[in-house]
């Protein structure tokens, strides 16, 4: 049986007019437990909430006691807990690349005379707990917009470091900076891009051996 925490109507009313989950459309995915069992469900990943969301019955649900779940499966992605959210795996090896899929709620602002807004910045609390089953209540401002928050991840004999800039991944490979760097550069590579940096992440794979 999965495990869920439960969300409101007024959850799912506000998710399903924005465009924050990773995929277009709920998805039929496979969640595989610690224990060796698995469930399938039509799920998505919600990046407002960092939460798996999932459908039982008509009714939008969250899973929930991660610490427990192995990987989840949805299409051809990955998916593995840490943290108490989920990472998904762009590249798997000695040196493996992860992107967490996270987006902020950010108030549009007020008019500032001439035809302007004002943007505040701060990020609206997505969710509050209310309960001890995990009930959420979102709360969003009526002119909000959802901005990208996505951070990239690597490992490196188990410990994960930042991987959202050149610094950052030259950190890890002290010792091969100086190629690193020239790779990026001989080969035009965009970090920004997820492809170009997972072809840099493939690179230093080579690296570590």
């Amino acid at each position: 049986m999965l495990l869920v925490s439960y969300i409101t109507d007024t959850q799912i009313q506000a998710q399903s007019d924005t465009a924050h989950y990773v995929l277009p459309e709920f998805e039929q995915g496979t969640v595989k437990m610690k224990d060796g069992h698995s469930e399938v469900a039509i799920m998505d990943y919600n990046t407002l909430t960092e939460e798996m969301i999932f459908y039982k019955n008509g009714v939008k649900l969250a899973l929930d006691s991660l610490e427990k779940i192995d990987t989840v499966y949805l299409e051809s992605r990955i998916f593995v807990p840490q943290n108490k959210v989920f990472y998904e795996i762009l590249v798997k090896g000695p040196v493996s690349l992860f992107v967490q899929h996270k987006s902020n709620p950010v108030d549009g602002g007020n008019p500032s005379g001439y035809g302007e807004t004002t943007e505040t910045g701060a990020s609206k609390n997505v969710a509050s707990v209310t309960n001890s089953v995990h009930t959420y209540k979102l709360e969003l401002p009526n002119n909000y917009y959802v901005k990208d928050a996505t951070q990239f991840w690597i490992t490196r004999k188990g410990i994960f470091y930042k991987a959202n800039t050149s610094n950052q991944i030259s950190k890890v490979f002290p010792e091969k900076s100086k190629e690193i760097k020239q790779f990026i550069k001989e080969n035009k590579l965009d970090l920004k891009n997820t492809d170009d940096l997972i072809k840099l992440i493939v690179k230093c794979n080579e690296f570590a051996r």
